[in-house]
């Protein structure tokens, strides 16, 4: 994702793991709030809820993969 987008509140993303000691390469979480922009890269960072139930803030150029959350005014299936 380029740095001028950001997904929304709610959002389920599919992001590339920073932390390289990791054993897993790709995570998901879900988007627990606004994005804020680093003023000194421009970079859009957004909170995001972990499956653990942690939280953390990541720099939206990580992610691969959005899912936006349903309209809750669309009608049921």
């Amino acid at each position: 994702m380029s740095a001028s987008q950001s997904p929304s509140s709610g959002s389920v993303i599919t992001y590339l793991n920073p932390d390289a000691m990791h054993p897993d390469t790709y995570l998901r979480g879900v988007v627990a709030g606004p994005h804020v922009v680093d003023p000194e890269t421009g970079h859009s960072w957004v909170p995001v809820l972990l499956p653990n139930r942690s939280t953390t803030v990541l720099d939206t150029v990580n992610i691969v993969r959005v899912r936006r959350p349903a309209s809750r005014n669309a009608p049921p299936e």
